[in-house]
């Protein structure tokens, strides 16, 4: 897969980009733009995307152990990358289909070690510990389009699955009697939650578009209990009949609580994907 590393974090730059694809766009591209079942050109009969996401995820960590109450406070991760998958089916004229799935682990790693001078001996102690967080989302909602010709704004409902996975290892020591100590706890799970989703669509021309999104997930109750909220940017360029590229900026916000008793997830996630779209 071939990935174009391109973020675009102003709507300005994306409005320019769009505008300077379609005025790039060949004629001959543009007179075989595969014929949409829609009223606006803002649609496709079908698109598949595939993608790279990346992002430096921002966690906060609380998980009940046998010796208490374990918590990372706020930890950041270098940047990573997380490929992501994204598919919308035109059903009709003004109603469709929509996917889409993402999923990453990562560690996040600190140690500490002092010396202190005291009499007869230095003391010293050290500790490490690490904390892993995994997420898998994935979004299936059922969407309705209104308006027609370049701008088209949606509606969907529909359901979210996700699987969260934690974990936090610590350990210290220090020189006086060998003494250490160490806790360690885990927590996997997963839930389905309802899904309700808002969107707007604006065509340049057949071949170059801009969009935005906002979505919202909330379970009360159960095992998994929690919030995840995103909102999108993107744009999308196809330089011939049925293959183009895309890039959309993203922030994510995930609270999870594990029906109170195991632990908490507080996720945030802001960063660029960069697309490989097809359309039929």
């Amino acid at each position: 897969m071939l990935l174009f590393v391109l973020t675009l974090r102003q709507p300005a730059v994306m409005a320019g980009l769009l505008s300077l694809g379609a005025m790039l766009t060949p004629a001959s591209a543009a007179e075989s733009t595969p014929q949409s079942k829609s009223h606006s050109e803002a649609l496709d009969n079908i698109s598949i995307s595939i993608g790279d996401y990346i992002v430096s995820p921002n966690a906060n960590l609380t998980l009940n152990t046998p010796y208490g109450s374990a918590s990372s406070g706020d930890v950041s991760s270098h940047q990573v990358h997380i490929p992501r998958l994204k598919a919308d089916f035109l059903l009709g004229h003004s109603q469709g289909f929509a996917f889409d799935y993402y999923g990453f682990y990562r560690q996040y790693s600190d140690s500490v070690s002092r010396t202190y001078s005291t009499d007869p001996n230095d003391l010293t102690f050290s500790a490490n510990a690490s904390v892993n967080v995994g997420l898998d989302l994935a979004n299936a909602s059922y969407k309705w389009w209104f308006g027609s010709g370049p701008d088209v704004i949606g509606v969907g409902v529909g359901a979210a699955y996700y699987r969260i996975r934690f974990g936090v290892d610590a350990n210290a020591a220090t020189n006086i009697n060998n003494a250490s100590s160490s806790a360690n706890a885990s927590y996997s799970s997963d839930a389905v939650a309802p899904l309700i989703q808002l969107g707007w669509r604006h065509a340049f021309s057949p071949n170059s578009r801009m969009y935005v999104d906002a979505s919202g997930i909330e379970k009360i109750g159960g095992n998994l209990s929690g919030r995840i909220y995103n909102a999108s940017l993107g744009a999308e360029w196809y330089f011939a009949k049925n293959v183009g590229i895309g890039a959309e900026y993203s922030s994510t916000r995930i609270n999870i609580d594990s029906d109170g008793s195991n632990g908490t997830l507080d996720l945030r996630m802001d960063g660029p994907t960069i697309f490989l779209k097809a359309r039929f």
